[in-house]
């Protein structure tokens, strides 16, 4: 089966180390640094107006991708699936932004992370990319996913596994399978079909 797999927040933990850095951002500058992490979007999380935000991203967002760590048995669960499966990392991640594809990848070897495939942004807004349009090119059947708006589009095509977050909460649909941790992935993997993926 081909499987995507989406990267922050999924593989990483992302919001932990974004928070962290905005800690440091904000209290240079007097903004609120204290999250509402029922949003997704950092300037919902932090009502920062989209300039300062954007300033953020271009300040730490390399930095970011190079020290955050993967989540608990991420790399073990994902080289077993490598083991049955095509994977292919489908990630927001925009390529606009300096050197984001080669620290991503740079990251992936660090951990020993495999994959088939790397997909990155490369639309002028990481809001607006359709991992949907990804999935139908690459023949995709599995998404595992942490967004809210792109698992609700993915799963009108096939199963999502979505990693459980106050922002996604309020999505329903047969063809969200949840999970809390990567230990619980490889048991959802197995009682797929083989073939998942609709007419």
């Amino acid at each position: 089966m081909k499987i995507g797999i989406d990267i922050d927040n999924t593989i990483t933990h992302t919001t932990e180390m974004i928070m962290h850095y905005a800690r440091i951002f904000g209290e240079e500058r007097k903004l609120n640094t204290l999250p509402d992490l029922n949003y997704y979007y950092l300037e919902d999380v932090l009502g920062w107006d989209e300039s300062t935000a954007d300033l953020f991203l271009n300040t730490y967002l390399g930095t970011i991708y190079r020290e955050m760590k993967p989540k608990e048995e991420a790399v073990e669960t994902i080289k077993q699936l490598k083991q049955e499966h095509e994977l292919i990392l489908i990630t927001s991640r925009n390529q606009n932004f300096q050197k984001v594809e080669q620290v991503t990848i740079d990251w992936l070897r660090h951990y020993g992370i495999p994959y088939d495939d790397l997909i990155l942004n490369a639309t002028p807004n990481m809001h607006h990319f359709s991992k949907l349009e990804v999935c139908m090119q690459h023949g995709v059947q599995l998404m595992i996913e942490d967004h809210h708006d792109l698992a609700w589009e993915l799963s009108r095509a096939m199963p999502v596994i979505l990693f459980d977050y106050p922002y996604n909460r309020h999505l329903s649909s047969d063809s969200i399978i949840r999970v809390k941790h990567w230990n619980e992935v490889l048991d959802r993997v197995k009682q797929l079909p083989a073939n998942t993926r609709r007419a």
